[in-house]
């Protein structure tokens, strides 16, 4: 599927969840009625304008909602049906509602891949039923959330919050962020994603919804080129997306022969994804809420150079810690700003940033003076947002300083103002106050920090999204007609017409013909076992190194070959490959696997023997461009020895670059044929960068 029509079907798949949600659509419930107390609270949560029914056999009413004995009976203007029937029973269900002219469906029963391979076969009917009869289903195994109405706080300040998630118990403690002063538009549960599926909703949040931001508790997705489109499409809504991913998946046995197989498996993968498209990724419901908030209340335009101000000097002291831990700006106060402290504050107390008013002040001073303190520090022309810090709900104390910021931001504060309120106590006025000023809470200092720092990056991330061709060059792939170990000659001739630079070799099938190849190149020179037996020949001793000799080529040939045969006496052995030897520079890795809901990826790390020790390696989902490329040899640890570290000659790293995406159009062109390559090591060298030890796996 090109990339437009990945679009396309994300923009349809968007715009048919609005069908579940058009204003007067009733909602017929079948399966399972509730009584008049269920009824009740139903009417609660979907609100009063919306139309109910049920369908269920023993027909009649319940607390005046009507009761019908079949799809059939249903009236026409109940276009939504939610599923409480047996697992059984759901395929005929949705055949039944789609022949009585209801196309959109939520099914809540559960009983389906999620429970095993019965399951699946069921889910595999469905999702048969569903192509065949062209409805809409969000479910299996999910909740009728979506039909939720969320109250907006009273005070709130920004943008509603659009909610996604594959479990309806995870998202159960975000939106009861309402309670901390957090916004919702709705939330959507996607369950199995038979149908709809997590992109689709993105993509919805995007297009179709008053949300700012979109927040995400995910534990697989369905397609990755699906969501590449909808992360597109959010970020040229300048919508942020958030997201708590968990579940670093099992790597199969497809990916064992390689170390590129062992380095990037299915989460580094959609990490790489997300670095793409400036997705902050969270590591619990905590941060997903409070961070989510934040990118709700934040303008767009707001820098992060923060100023800390705070009751304790304790406080102040461990802000400015984590401040630091993630690299948040707090600028030093102008002279200015600090001589208005000085006129306010005790002349005990810091004013240099960050701010300790030494607690005295906040209990004693005038209510004006106090505020004042907060518009000499917003006045300040190096500080965009101010953090206040609340280490205990300490009664006036507290109190007193939740009633400043509400003071001051309703009276029209000039900069935006975090609160970190790090106290389990929170039914007293501070705590109140702060809620109902409708500035971001957060309860860790920790988690407000790491929040400023991706808020700044989604920013930096935004400024420089971009779509990347997906179009591979014309290859010959003949090599990879044969599933498994692609023979070194074979596997050559591909990497050299992809644009790979390899080092020079030769194939050696006598001890003769080893000595000889120094006509075609100088010493030193490698010699390796080529056969299709041994993927990791060095593991083995069928590498040698600095042969330097004929004698010693001769030697190398009759030693390699020997320990080949002990290893595995039916060895298929080609001969021995000789090459030139590199001297000096960076061993790295380049490589690329496939995975079949992924798709292709290329990874980029440290080689050389260890790279499965050190892993130090960046992976990105194809298609990538020049600046992935660079971006991802940056964020490695070994980057300083590229750039020259001790001494030594800087890399040419337009040659590991080119080489890296010489790799990627491979991998494009390729897809699923090659299942996994591993150029192991790279020398990345001063003048060029080549590849000298080549490992294909054909899919």
């Amino acid at each position: 599927m090109t990339y437009e029509n990945l679009r396309a079907s994300v923009t349809r798949g968007a715009s048919d969840l609005c069908d579940f949600f058009a204003p007067g659509r009733g909602i017929a419930i079948i399966g399972r009625t509730d009584n008049d107390a269920g009824v009740a609270r139903l009417i609660a949560r979907y609100g009063a304008d919306v139309k109910l029914c049920f369908v269920n056999p023993k027909g009649g009413e319940v607390a005046g909602v009507p009761v019908y004995c079949t799809v059939e009976d249903v009236p026409g203007e109940f276009g939504v049906a939610l599923l409480r029937v047996g697992p059984a029973n759901v395929v005929q269900v949705v055949r039944d509602c789609a022949a009585h002219g209801i196309r959109r469906i939520v099914i809540f029963s559960s009983g389906f891949s999620e429970t095993g391979l019965e399951g699946a076969e069921q889910e595999k009917l469905l999702a048969a039923a569903i192509a065949e009869t062209g409805v809409r289903v969000i479910g299996p195994n999910t909740a009728d959330n979506m039909f939720e109405q969320f109250a907006v706080p009273d005070g709130h300040r920004g943008g509603l919050i659009g909610l996604a998630t594959q479990s309806g118990a995870m998202g159960r403690p975000i939106v009861e962020g309402i309670a901390m002063g957090a916004a919702f538009s709705r939330w959507i549960t996607v369950g199995n994603e038979v149908d709809i599926e997590m992109a689709d909703v993105i993509g919805h949040f995007t297009h179709h919804d008053p949300a700012r931001v979109i927040a995400g508790y995910v534990e697989g997705f369905k397609s990755l080129p699906r969501l590449r489109a909808a992360l597109s499409e959010a970020n040229r809504a300048d919508k942020p997306v958030i997201m708590l991913k968990i579940g670093e998946s099992e790597r199969g046995a497809r990916m064992a022969s390689s170390h590129t197989g062992h380095l990037s498996g299915n989460d580094a993968i959609v990490q790489g994804l997300f670095d793409q498209h400036g997705v902050t990724r969270v590591r619990d419901l905590d941060e997903l809420l409070e961070t989510a908030n934040l990118f709700a209340k934040l303008p767009r335009d707001a820098g992060s150079r923060t100023a800390l101000y705070s009751v304790s000097g304790g406080t102040a002291t461990l802000m400015a810690e984590i401040a630091g831990r993630y690299e948040v700006d707090m600028p030093v106060l102008a002279p200015a700003t600090q001589e208005r402290l000085s006129r306010l504050l005790p002349g005990y107390v810091a004013m240099t940033n960050p701010v300790d008013n030494g607690g005295q002040f906040t209990m004693n001073a005038m209510p004006e003076d106090r505020r004042a303190v907060f518009d000499a520090i917003a006045a300040d022309p190096s500080i965009d947002m101010i953090i206040v810090g609340f280490n205990a709900a300490f009664g006036m104390l507290s109190d007193n300083m939740a009633a400043d910021v509400r003071a001051w931001v309703e009276g029209g504060g000039t900069k935006p103002v975090i609160a970190v309120w790090s106290s389990v106590v929170t039914d007293g006025a501070g705590y109140a106050d702060l809620v109902a000023s409708g500035v971001p809470i957060f309860r860790s200092i920790d988690k407000a920090f790491r929040a400023i720092r991706d808020f700044g990056a989604y920013r930096h991330a935004r400024r420089h999204f971009r779509d990347r061709s997906p179009i591979g060059p014309s290859l010959p792939l003949d090599a990879l007609a044969v599933p498994g170990v692609v023979d070194d000659g074979e596997a050559a001739v591909l990497l050299r017409s992809a644009g790979v630079p390899l080092t020079r070799q030769k194939l050696a099938t006598s001890a003769s013909a080893a000595a000889g190849a120094q006509a075609e190149m100088p010493f030193p020179h490698v010699l390796k076992v080529s056969s299709l037996d041994f993927p990791h020949r060095s593991d083995l001793g069928l590498v040698l190194l600095d042969i330097d000799t004929a004698d010693a080529a001769r030697d190398a040939f009759e030693t390699i070959v020997a320990r080949a045969y002990a290893a595995k006496p039916d060895a298929r052995i080609e001969g021995i490959l000789v090459q030139e030897q590199i001297m000096g520079g960076v061993e790295m890795l380049v490589g690329l696997t496939y995975d079949p809901h992924l798709g292709s990826a290329i990874t980029i790390g440290a080689g050389g023997i260890h790279a499965e020790i050190l892993r130090d390696v960046a992976v990105r989902p194809l298609p990538v461009d020049e600046q992935d490329i660079c971006e991802m040899v940056e964020s490695l640890r070994i980057a300083p020895l590229l750039a020259g570290a001790r001494g030594r000659p800087a890399a040419d790293l337009d040659a590991l670059v080119t080489l890296a995406l010489a790799v990627a159009g491979l991998g494009l062109t390729a897809g699923p044929k090659l299942a996994e390559l591993d150029l192991n090591p790279v020398i990345a060298l001063p003048d060029r960068a080549v590849a000298v030890d080549a490992l294909m796996v054909a899919g």
